[in-house]
């Protein structure tokens, strides 16, 4: 059992979804009706394949996946269909391994309800470019792509031209469990297709673990520091660096008392 990676280096990534359209962000993550915010499993799985970075688990809301089927591969250039074979019954998405060295940019189509759009809403999509001096890591491992459409057996994988590229990939089924609760009625834990929890997983420039308020998180404009809480959204136990790079970022306040 493969569980998805939660979003703990997703926030050490300068909350890399947050910056989703803007000169801080490398990963792009694009859908047609809702805004995609915050920090999920699936942003984090392809950042941290990216980075090269180690992320923690367990955390509530994390969602695990189980691949199951056989697994398909092949290499293409450019735009292609990659054909996975009959959706079979308990399957709900579709787990990727994509891998290029050199090349422009490829985007790989997610599924319904991920990384923290409501069901219902429109899926969207992941990007990057395969050039990208940050990716240490020449594979991105994405394990909530998009089915096929209803009577297909494909899904499309779109690359600029010239650009070279190979998958593994099959399909997969997953559970998701609840967010935690604290005593003031907050939510805690990892962005899920539930939503986004009002406290959102961070890890603190000393290292601990702990969550964002992710109404202050909205609130911050332009660079700075988020508090990191306990799970109590009270107990404040560290910072948050937010900026194109935090090391130019002054020393955070002291932690108040």
């Amino acid at each position: 059992m493969n569980t998805t990676l939660d979003p703990i280096f997703a926030a050490a990534l300068e909350r890399e979804l947050m910056a989703v359209g803007t000169r801080r962000s490398r990963l792009r993550r694009r859908q047609r009706r809702a805004r995609v915010a915050a920090i999920a499993g699936g942003s984090l799985a392809l950042a941290g394949a990216l980075t090269g970075a180690a992320v923690l688990s367990g955390l509530p809301g994390q969602t695990t996946v189980t691949p199951f089927g056989e697994t398909v591969s092949g290499s293409y250039t450019g735009t292609a269909a990659v054909d996975l074979g009959p959706v079979p019954a308990g399957a709900d998405r579709v787990i990727l391994d994509v891998t290029c060295t050199e090349g422009g940019d490829m985007q790989v189509p997610l599924r319904v309800g991920a990384h923290g759009l409501k069901s219902g809403v429109e899926g969207g999509s992941v990007s990057w470019n395969c050039s990208d001096p940050i990716r240490e890591n020449k594979t991105a491992h994405i394990d909530d792509g998009l089915l096929p459409a209803k009577g297909s057996t494909e899904i499309t994988i779109t690359a600029d031209a010239g650009t070279t590229w190979s998958v593994v990939a099959r399909y997969g089924s997953s559970s998701t469990t609840p967010w935690g609760v604290n005593a003031n009625g907050e939510t805690y834990g990892v962005p899920n297709e539930n939503g986004i929890p009002d406290l959102v997983a961070a890890q603190a420039t000393n290292g601990r673990v702990g969550y964002t308020r992710e109404s202050e998180s909205r609130a911050l404009e332009g660079e700075g520091y988020l508090k990191v809480y306990e799970s109590d959204g009270v107990t404040q136990i560290g910072w948050f660096p937010i900026a194109n790079d935090p090391a130019t970022l002054p020393d955070p306040p002291a932690i108040e008392k």
